[in-house]
């Protein structure tokens, strides 16, 4: 009869039940993306869950990690056990978002993990964080001291980019300000961008996200040909439009995109002889300042981005024209020595429809997003040798991986540092064609070596 046979209660079953789980380990010795296998202790299972704080064995030391994943199934190697649950670590939604981060910017569990750790960044909130129920991420830092000294909602936490991981229990609403404002990339790995970040944590959690564009108006601009300066024998950077915007008397700020060309510029006025109250030289920082307005704005530069070899150069024109627009209440003036350009007879006319409209088509035709997902690997080294072996490396691995793939032949990297030399390899991978459909990027991000830098849908190709 049945009932002549003990049944075995369900803490027995379990007991008796290997568990073992994937761990992330936390050691700056460990570059690699791998997460490691540990046999979870039968006096520890009731504690264990993903994203718990650990301690284990790793080689000969003993390192604290965050337990990834757990699961029955025994690996077909020989495990160690974890030897301590320390602390609570991370949430289950802070561990989804890390798991989505891992697959979206091909990272390391690690730093998907530890770029969620609070404390980081500029934030301020009006009432206890308990109570906070929206969240207005803005672009920078001088933004979120001046919103929070002004803004009157109730319940609201203000922060720049990295506000987006802040832990609120309470939250309903996530607002992002200017969600097309390139500061929202993080400059670190895992090179996230929070305006996607905030969009895969709204759908976790079912919050509400409002995007705010800001799409200004561009203002019509007058083009100084810098050719023609030539031409009349003026080989400096002070066209007759901007001297003259200099000499009028009334407040003049020129813009200088490039750090090394400031101090040229600077000396040039000089020797005009302009009243030093009447004018004033800044850089990319004039975005972040608050309150700044001339009366003309002189864009000296405009070349130093629209010569360089990236896609996204016009674009960047086109922010940093928008951008000097809103501070201009008179006359906007952008020197060059390419006016035959299409696009600043766009600028001259205060009107981007054509250059949409090109620009949409250019990308389809090259494959660049948002027709493509983008991926820059950089790789740096001391030495030539080492930079070109490890370049060799790389390439010999991605030889043959995926035929979708389209690879560049290797380049330096346009930003020098001292001492080091930076290769950098970019890579077109094609967006899946039909649903459920795998994605070109999770075979690449196994065949990527550890000691390269990746990067998607980077800022910048150079």
């Amino acid at each position: 009869m049945l009932g002549c046979f003990h049944q075995p209660s369900i803490s027995l079953i379990i007991k008796s039940m290997s568990t073992f789980a994937e761990v992330v380990i936390d050691s700056y010795q460990d570059p690699t993306k791998r997460l490691f296998t540990y046999q979870v202790p039968e006096n520890l299972i009731g504690s264990a869950r993903e994203g718990v704080k650990v301690v284990a064995p790793f080689g000969k030391r003993v390192v604290e990690g965050y337990i990834w994943s757990i699961t029955p199934t025994k690996p077909p190697f020989p495990t160690k056990p974890i030897q301590e649950i320390k602390e609570s670590g991370f949430s289950k939604i802070q561990l989804e978002l890390a798991k989505w981060m891992v697959k979206h910017y091909l990272a390391s569990p690690l730093d998907c993990l530890k770029c969620q750790i609070g404390g980081k960044g500029e934030k301020s909130a009006n009432s206890p964080v308990e109570t906070v129920a929206t969240l207005l991420l803005v672009p920078s830092v001088s933004q979120v001291k001046f919103r929070a000294s002004t803004e009157k909602q109730k319940n609201l936490m203000i922060g720049s980019r990295s506000a987006v991981f802040a832990q609120l229990p309470n939250l309903k609403k996530i607002i992002i300000e200017e969600p097309d404002n390139w500061n929202y990339k993080d400059e670190r790995t895992p090179y996230y961008h929070a305006v996607e970040v905030a969009q895969k944590r709204a759908e976790i959690e079912g919050l509400e996200i409002e995007m705010l564009p800001q799409n200004p108006k561009i203002k019509p601009s007058r083009i100084a040909d810098l050719d023609l300066e030539k031409l009349a024998g003026n080989f400096t950077l002070i066209s007759q439009p901007l001297e003259g915007a200099l000499t009028s008397g009334k407040y003049t700020i020129v813009y200088v995109n490039s750090r090394e060309l400031q101090d040229k510029i600077r000396e040039e006025i000089h020797r005009i002889g302009t009243d030093k109250n009447q004018y004033e030289i800044i850089g990319p920082e004039l975005f972040s300042a608050l309150g700044k307005e001339s009366h003309y704005t002189v864009w000296a530069d405009v070349d130093t981005l629209l010569n360089l070899p990236d896609f996204r150069a016009h674009e960047k024109i086109i922010w940093t024209v928008q951008k000097l627009s809103q501070i201009t209440k008179g006359e906007l003036i952008l020197q060059t020595s390419s006016p035959q350009n299409p696009l600043f007879a766009d600028l001259a006319a205060g009107d981007l429809t054509d250059f949409y409209q090109r620009d949409r088509k250019a990308r389809r035709e090259l494959g660049y997003p948002p027709f493509s997902t983008l991926v820059k690997l950089s790789f740096s080294a001391k030495s030539s040798a080492k930079a070109n072996s490890g370049t060799e490396k790389l390439l010999e691995k991605l030889k043959n991986l995926d035929s979708r793939l389209i690879i560049s032949l290797p380049y330096e990297s346009y930003a020098k540092t001292p001492g080091k030399i930076q290769i950098n390899v970019a890579i077109k991978l094609p967006l899946p064609t039909k649903a459920g459909q795998p994605w070109a990027g999770a075979k690449l991000a196994r065949a990527i070596p550890p000691e390269w830098k990746v990067e998607v849908d980077p800022e910048s190709l150079l």
